[in-house]
């Protein structure tokens, strides 16, 4: 395993757009991801729910500590996360994910 991926943080966040704004959200979505990754921040892959189709299932890697924190200050990424407070609705957020099995 290499030493970046030991470095990785975890992080899932479950959403669903709010009535209407489906395309929006998913437009600032994809701004959002491609901005992250330009910056060097994170990888992202978004997944729908095959079942309810509402809910979003938001996968991130995070690079570091170091580069979540940078991520903070990129006012790309703050543009995108603060359009989508309006697009929406935040269901769970999973900020740090370990290993449950690791030793």
């Amino acid at each position: 395993m290499s030493q970046e991926i030991l470095h990785e943080i975890f992080s899932v966040a479950i959403f669903q757009p709010l009535p209407g704004r489906e395309e929006e959200s998913l437009a600032t979505m994809r701004a959002l991801i491609a901005a992250l990754s330009a910056g060097g921040y994170s990888r992202d892959v978004l997944y729908r729910d095959a079942k309810s189709r509402v809910e979003y299932v938001l996968l991130r890697y995070w690079k570091s500590e170091e580069a979540r924190r940078a991520a903070l200050e990129d006012p790309e990424v703050l543009r995108c996360w603060a359009k989508l407070a309006h697009e929406i609705r935040t269901v769970k957020i999973y900020e740090t994910l370990e290993d449950a099995l690791a030793s």
